[in-house]
């Protein structure tokens, strides 16, 4: 187990699994600043003292340009957290990775890949897959694409959150097609 103290990370989703892998970055020394369309589940994480952001916007503001992770269920949500005046991209600095943790669809994520990087951001997919509970002992399974530097830079992170990681090419290459 490796120490993140000094570590600054976004975190934006905070589900069923969202929550666990939140914990794991904290309690290893990571700085953590999040964010939820629910006033409850903020409520509940501002009480395990993790700084609680109003909007993805200002999650993105404090991270700098940092790493941000997003685990969130529906392309629907990442459009919500992305875009607008609250979004992501409205507050994004330059060289800020997006790490998308969610079941997210390959048109999404090459969409919001490109909008990232003309931004001056970088973006890897890399859905975690996994139970609550897997999430809490760091065992989910993920399967990446995007740049390889990009996954080389989240892969410290993703390994105090997962036991099974590949690599597994450009953006595209780790979300699954799903059935329409």
């Amino acid at each position: 187990m490796a120490s993140l103290t000094g570590v600054s990370v976004g975190f934006l989703g905070l589900g069923d699994v969202g929550r666990p892998v939140l914990r794991r970055l904290k309690a290893r020394g990571a700085e953590v600043y999040a964010t939820s369309r629910s006033p409850a589940l903020r409520y509940k994480m501002a009480r395990d003292a993790v700084n609680i952001c109003n909007t993805p916007a200002e999650v993105a503001a404090h991270i700098g340009n940092g790493i941000i992770f997003m685990m969130l269920s529906q392309d629907t949500l990442i459009n919500a957290f992305m875009e607008g005046e609250d979004g992501l991209l409205a507050s994004l600095s330059p060289g800020t990775l997006i790490v998308d943790l969610g079941p997210t669809s390959p048109d999404i994520a090459r969409k919001f890949s490109q909008l990232v990087r003309k931004s001056g951001g970088r973006w890897l997919e890399a859905p975690a897959l996994g139970s609550e509970q897997a999430a809490a002992e760091g065992r989910l399974t993920i399967h990446a694409g995007g740049e390889r530097e990009d996954f080389d830079r989240a892969l410290p992170l993703l390994q105090e959150i997962a036991r099974d990681i590949d690599y597994l090419g450009k953006i595209g290459a780790g979300q699954p097609e799903r059935a329409g």
